[in-house]
């Protein structure tokens, strides 16, 4: 190629192919940046005023400042210039539908007369997302703060007759409707610190007959949740932590049920249940015979269900069954999760579960940071018994059926060299005949789960603990001896394939 080719070549690989893009393409590609940005792109010439049709509207005062993993300090200044950035943006945009609409910033009303008027000007900004037809709405009036059940929001009666919304996200307000709910095409819905009643939730379950997703986390205001809805097949709720109550719930359609604080619940109908998520946030003391019964009850109506996950506290329950000799029904799962802590305590539960899961053909576990499972003085009395850590699994003589016939795939997640994790997997191998893959993988996962949140006895213990686990990492020389003694030892399945991510 000659010098005058060369520069021909070079001059057509800086052709502005961007520029070159039709206005409806570009809008379409600014719509997937933050609204502040997209703004701004009006300083470039061929940008210009393309940012007021963008479809995706988001407004998130966490752009403004720095929220931390676990502080946070509210700061006016910025939530000033959020509420300065959308009047602006509301005034000039010009596209005739929204696809999604996103308020986040911390709010709540105190009946003075400057935040009754923001609460109304709130109020015209969600009548705007609807007029222009928006498929998304998301409102989070608390932001990254934490105010408690007081001061909510009640956003208008409008939203809960919006034909078009296909996905509804509500975070601290009040749910009040005055006239009929109709939201014909809405397939998920998420209610976060939401005031709700318990007819205003059959309401909106009833007035949407697509509804597909459910998600209920730290709500108040009902008892009792009848999910009748045929189409309704994930579930997801986690109650309010402070509130003792009981709740009733009837599920006959669902097949996909995650739920916290299983010991304040009274479940019904689970037939049709086929992958269910349980964690247990209460005492572990046996001394209250009658309400382990009820627990174990409730762990009993998931024997149906295909798919099932437990977390650090709930392994802990089957940990206690074990150890005083409480006998458990043989459960029918294909597949178990265990989201967890791994420490000596957790031994007798996770052998437990394995025990009574004969049918069993894979075992995901993902490793959390932790090695203190206790919340409370009332578990302690759990320490008094003498769990050999180190031998544990050396010493088991129970029939593990599902080891014998049916395992076949295993994975551990979030690996750490731990003299717990390495015996469970020397144990593993040697008693999985039909084992076809083991995986092994060292990535640190991005968040651990919210019931390990309050795992430690104090939320700065835990994130001490949280910071160190994400920051750790094995040493490549640990790592090389690991992995070679591991592919030397023993295994009971000729065909079983050890990997390593």
């Amino acid at each position: 190629m000659s010098i005058g080719d060369a520069k021909k070549v070079a001059l057509s690989e800086q052709i502005d192919r961007i520029s070159s893009l039709p206005d409806q393409l570009l809008a379409h590609i600014l719509s997937f940046l933050p609204t502040k940005d997209a703004v701004k792109t009006v300083l470039i010439r061929r940008f210009g005023n393309l940012w007021t049709a963008i479809h995706n509207l988001d407004f998130d005062v966490c752009l403004y400042q720095e929220c931390r993993e676990f502080s946070y300090e509210f700061s006016p200044e910025n939530e000033e210039r959020l509420i300065d950035l959308i009047r602006h943006v509301l005034i000039l945009h010009e596209s005739s539908d929204i696809h999604r609409f996103r308020l986040k910033f911390e709010f709540n009303v105190w009946s003075t007369s400057e935040q009754l008027k923001l609460a109304t000007e709130i109020d015209t900004w969600i009548h705007f997302a609807l007029r222009k037809k928006v498929k998304v709405l998301e409102l989070d009036f608390k932001a990254c703060g934490n105010f408690g059940h007081k001061g909510y929001h009640k956003f208008p009666n409008v939203v809960l007759t919006g034909d078009t919304l296909t996905e509804l996200n509500l975070v601290y307000c009040r749910v009040e409707p005055q006239e009929h709910i109709q939201l014909r095409s809405l397939k998920s819905l998420s209610l976060n610190c939401v005031l709700i009643s318990e007819e205003t939730m059959t309401e909106i379950i009833s007035g949407s007959p697509a509804l597909e997703n459910l998600f209920i986390y730290g709500c108040v205001g009902f008892h009792k949740l009848n999910f009748t809805s045929v189409n309704l097949k994930n579930v997801v709720i986690e109650l309010f932590r402070y509130d003792s109550s009981r709740l009733e719930v009837s599920c006959p359609f669902v097949t996909s049920l995650n739920i916290s604080d299983i010991e304040r619940m009274h479940l019904n109908n689970l037939s049709s249940v086929v992958d269910a998520a349980v964690s247990f946030n209460g005492y572990l003391n046996c001394d209250h015979g009658e309400y382990f019964h009820e627990v174990k009850m409730l762990f009993q109506q998931f024997c149906g269900a295909e798919a099932f996950t437990l977390f650090t506290r709930s392994i802990l329950v089957f940990t206690i069954w074990e150890l005083i000799k409480s006998s458990f029904p043989s459960m029918n799962w294909r597949r178990l999760v265990l989201k967890t802590m791994l420490t000596k305590w957790h031994l007798p539960g996770i052998a437990s579960l394995l025990i009574n899961s004969p049918h069993l053909e894979m075992l995901d576990i993902h490793m959390r940071p932790g090695t203190k499972p206790f919340c409370y003085r009332d578990d302690w009395w759990l320490k008094e018994y003498e769990i050999d850590g180190e031998n544990f699994w050396d010493f088991q003589l129970s029939s593990f059926d599902c080891l014998r016939s049916h395992l076949k795939t295993i994975r551990i997640h979030s690996f750490k060299i731990e003299p717990c994790a390495v015996k469970l997997v020397h144990f593993l191998l040697r008693k999985a005949y039909v084992l076809e893959k083991l995986v092994i993988d060292t990535n640190r996962e991005s968040y651990p789960d919210k019931e390990n949140q309050f795992m430690s006895e104090r939320w700065t213990e835990f994130s001490r603990e949280y910071k160190q686990w994400r920051e750790s990492s094995i040493e490549s020389e640990q790592w090389t001896e690991f992995s070679r003694e591991l592919l030397c030892f023993p295994r009971a399945s000729p065909q079983a394939v050890i990997l390593f991510l």
